[in-house]
């Protein structure tokens, strides 16, 4: 089994030494005040023609937005979604727009917000990077490439959740911990 965490280490390290990526963070992209970070998708079984995709967005202090839209030339369709309660049954619901409040960060996780792929043109294969657009009301388009992690998993690289900047908390402790990892800083471990 491969150590992804090592992986990406190594990765990480080749891309900062080539210059494609900056000193914060190689997982970022920021435009106009928004940054998207850590992006990715679950893999999906053979003949599955649906999937998911999942990220931190996070607002700059005194910017105010609000994701109205997404896609990818891997689907035929894409949608942002939500889970809202029903009575004592967790539903998943197709929304206009997700609201960004200012110097805020907003996860979207399995079980929580998402952007979905429908009518994939190809199964999302571990190990493949999926490219998205999402588009801001104020600013504009973004686009970004996340990993394709495996069918179960809750995180991108080995995390047992989505990694955030430390804005959210999950049960009392930071969002982000690796698998098996006492630090549960997401940037702490790579």
């Amino acid at each position: 089994m491969v150590d992804r965490s090592r992986l990406f280490a190594v990765s990480f390290a080749l891309a900062l030494g080539a210059g494609l990526a900056g000193p914060s963070s190689g997982h970022e992209v920021t435009s106009n005040g928004v940054t998207v970070a850590h992006p990715w998708a679950r893999a999906t079984p053979g003949g599955a023609t649906v999937g998911a995709a999942y990220m931190e967005i996070k607002t700059a202090d005194g910017t105010v937005d609000r994701l109205i839209g997404a896609k990818s030339d891997i689907a035929g369709r894409v949608e942002v979604h939500t889970h809202i309660m029903d009575g004592d049954i967790m539903k998943m619901r197709r929304v206009d727009a997700i609201e960004l409040a200012a110097g805020q960060s907003k996860v979207f996780s399995p079980g929580g917000d998402h952007v979905m792929l429908f009518d994939l043109k190809q199964p999302l294969k571990e190990g493949d990077l999926v490219k998205l657009t999402l588009t801001f009301e104020k600013a504009g388009a973004i686009d970004v490439e996340g990993t394709v992690e495996p069918v179960a998993a809750n995180g991108p690289h080995g995390f047992d959740s989505q990694p955030t900047s430390g804005a959210e908390k999950s049960g009392g402790e930071e969002i982000g911990a690796k698998k098996g990892s006492k630090d549960k800083s997401p940037h702490g471990s790579h």
